[in-house]
């Protein structure tokens, strides 16, 4: 296709013809007065589009210490499950609490005995809650932290294995009598609502539903600590040069009935309790594994650098907390590689050896 625009021919002829120009003295153009006009003509052309850079996760840190139920909220976002006429309360160290303010549903909290306390209602919804740190050096400035505050809908109004008509199955005893592998006490529900409601700076809230067919209303289980480990693993990627803005989560939540469903052997899948992921990178949306180990291939070993990549960063960042599970996965007829993460509280790997 000619991209030459119309009125920049003539001069490009005029430019490059060997015929004497009609210039006064009628002396021929010097080849350096020819390359010139050429590139002054060509600087004039509209130059292609050029794709814009994937921008890299960030995941914006609290930026004051806060705590809900005695758990640290590490993130600018942030969610927290809670039962029916549960007490939630917020706590910040001593010498922060004259200049805070919190607001749940835009009421504000009143301080008391050094806490702020709110009653979760009897029927289960999603409230937002503001916490706002007064700057001490400007009067108007000031920082915020932002949290979802799910209020759940029992497990004891589960019925046939049903729960208001979305089917859950049977939860089994407890792995080793661990508390980590308890049934539920709860669920969040999530509508159309909420589905796309940001529960930490980089992933939503129905990234993680279980993929059992069903209208809404549909319930899970999500713990933070899966949250607050994906986003730590999120930046330990996007320092080591992969810039994704989030992982694919392939598998969040499963209902101990689609988790036989699938032909998952392990009744005790950490996915039924809300603390597991299987996810990979997908940059360029083509719905498998990136080549992130750049070798001209999407396979087995992208997830296998991916799982080393995942192995110690734990460590690296100094979070036990988040201390758990780690399995490579390859490709098959149904999905690409991806690794499992979770969040059990134990070490557990499988899946990298044999190569």
């Amino acid at each position: 296709m000619n991209v030459i625009h119309p009125w920049l021919r003539p001069w490009l002829r005029r430019c490059t013809q060997s015929k004497p120009c009609s210039s006064p003295d009628r002396t021929r153009m010097s080849s350096v007065t020819k390359i010139a006009w050429l590139a002054l003509c060509l600087s004039l052309l509209p130059l292609p589009a050029l794709s814009a850079p994937v921008a890299g996760a960030v995941a914006a840190r609290a930026p004051f210490p806060m705590e809900v139920n005695g758990r640290a909220l590490h993130y600018a976002i942030n969610f927290e499950s809670v039962m029916p006429g549960e007490e939630v309360t917020f706590a910040a160290p001593g010498h922060l609490l004259d200049r805070l303010a919190i607001q749940v549903d835009g009421k504000y909290l009143v301080m008391k005995q050094a806490y702020y306390r709110w009653l979760a209602p009897k029927t289960p919804g999603t409230h937002r809650v503001d916490v706002y740190l007064r700057s001490a050096a400007a009067a108007t400035g000031y920082q915020t932290i932002s949290v979802w505050l799910f209020v759940m809908r029992p497990a004891k109004e589960i019925n046939n294995g049903l729960l208001n008509g979305y089917r859950i199955g049977q939860y089994p005893s407890a792995l080793n009598n661990l508390s980590s592998y308890q049934a539920p006490k709860g669920f969040i529900e999530v509508t159309e609502a909420n589905q796309n409601l940001r529960i930490s700076p980089n992933f939503t809230l129905g990234q993680f539903l279980c993929k059992q067919k069903g209208g809404f209303p549909k319930y899970l289980v999500l713990q933070p600590k899966l949250l607050n480990k994906l986003e730590e693993f999120l930046q330990e990627v996007n320092e080591r040069g992969i810039h994704t803005p989030s992982f694919v989560v392939m598998s969040g939540y499963r209902t101990p009935y689609y988790n036989r469903a699938i032909g998952n052997s392990t009744n005790n899948s950490y996915h039924i309790y809300g603390g597991a992921a299987d996810i990979y990178i997908d940059v360029d949306n083509d719905g498998v594994m990136d080549d992130i180990n750049h070798d001209g291939k999407q396979d087995r070993q992208d997830a296998v650098l991916l799982y080393e990549w995942a192995d110690s960063f734990v460590l690296r960042r100094n979070r036990p907390d988040l201390v758990g599970g780690l399995g490579a996965y390859k490709s098959t007829p149904h999905h690409g590689p991806f690794i499992h993460i979770d969040v059990r509280g134990t070490p557990a790997r499988w899946g990298r050896w044999p190569p």
